[in-house]
């Protein structure tokens, strides 16, 4: 039988561990937080250390806040890696750039372990749901090894092509996501200016052809500023790396996609480095 590790118990990693344990696979914890792992005591196993965990895992999920905790957990004689047998697979769950995924990569052949990038999208409901959409890139022998646990939290599960394809699309995805939210509070407010009723335009716009998750959730909380502390953030970050990623040349689509995105980020008080902020 597979088991696996898992690395990272906040909001949606917890969930997702959850579903890994319940669908019966044998499952070792690691957290740097121990409150975290108070809920999975006696239904899973514990690692002290982050090699014992890679030790005992034929699959390792990481789902940590950003590209410095990936490269802790994982690199050098204290990471996950140190401790994982050949043949292994390690799952990046987190949302970083490329080129951490590919350092990974190239420390985990020196361990003959297989490295995959397989974020995800939909929250911790959809963690707790076994709903998340997973975005994964790798290659199909590596996939299909870790496909056992991906399953568990994942429906569907979509193997997007080699290594950092899962990545590249989750980044779009979010910067895609971000604009549509700047976009939504922008029609809303040349709405109210014309003299619509909000909540009938709010109405009328999710139940036509404009409407997105987006603009579902915006209309639903009628401003942008209770999403600006936790979603700002990470949106920030998400759009800050999908502009470092490499295109063979500066494609006029992703600059128009830049800007939509950036007008929220500017909006929810979260710009990226040199772009004005303020929340109307």
């Amino acid at each position: 039988m597979t088991t696996a590790g898992f690395i990272g118990l906040g909001s949606q990693g917890a969930g997702m561990a959850q579903r890994i344990i319940e669908d019966g696979i044998p499952t070792t914890l690691w957290a740097r937080t121990p409150s975290s792992l108070a809920s999975f005591r006696g239904r899973a196993g514990v690692a002290g250390q982050l090699p014992e965990l890679g030790k005992r895992s034929d699959v390792v999920g990481i789902c940590v806040t950003d590209d410095a905790a990936v490269r802790e957990v994982t690199l050098g004689p204290t990471g996950v890696l140190a401790g994982m047998a050949a043949g292994s697979v390690l799952a990046i769950h987190s949302t970083v750039g490329t080129d951490t995924c590919v350092d990974v990569a190239e420390a985990a052949e020196e361990h003959r372990v297989s490295v995959i990038d397989a974020p995800v999208s939909g929250g911790g409901a959809a963690a707790a749901a076994g709903a998340l959409t997973v975005y994964v890139g790798g290659s199909v022998e590596a996939v299909e090894r870790a496909r056992p646990v991906l399953d568990t939290y994942g429906d569907p599960v979509l193997h997007m092509g080699p290594l950092g394809s899962g990545l590249r699309t989750k980044l779009i995805n979010n910067l895609l996501n971000a604009a549509q939210f700047g976009l939504a509070h922008d029609a809303m407010a040349v709405g109210e200016a014309l003299g619509l009723e909000p909540h009938l335009l709010g109405q009328a716009l999710t139940s036509g052809s404009a409407r997105s998750f987006s603009l579902e959730v915006f209309v639903g909380l009628g401003s942008l500023e209770p999403i600006a502390g936790h979603a700002g953030p990470l949106l920030s970050k998400d759009v800050e790396l999908f502009s470092l990623e490499p295109l063979p040349a500066e494609a006029a689509e992703r600059a128009a996609l830049l800007t939509a995105a950036d007008r929220l980020l500017a909006i929810v008080g979260h710009p990226r480095s040199g772009h004005g902020a303020s929340i109307r």
